[in-house]
């Protein structure tokens, strides 16, 4: 499915607005793609200190907060792989 995503950060204090439109295979996948949007804008910027304030789905449905718990989620232990 196609939609159109609208995210606003803060890099070091400064306001950035991006988005456009994104593809997802599912609508519960939506915040998935948003998360890794902004982790390719962080590495964009050269992993700056960055603030996620807003992530608009189509023009109405907010999701930041879901977005910025995939954010905080911990990083699994390295002992859980498998070589």
């Amino acid at each position: 499915m196609e939609f159109l995503m609208d995210v606003n950060l803060i890099i070091e204090g400064a306001g950035v607005s991006t988005g456009g439109y994104f593809y997802a295979r599912n609508k519960s996948e939506i915040p998935k793609v948003a998360y890794q949007f902004i982790q390719d804008k962080k590495r964009e910027s050269g992993c700056r200190k960055m603030v996620i304030k807003k992530v608009i789905v189509n023009g109405s449905e907010d999701i930041t907060q879901v977005v910025k718990e995939l954010e905080s989620r911990p990083i699994p232990p390295m002992d859980d792989f498998y070589w």
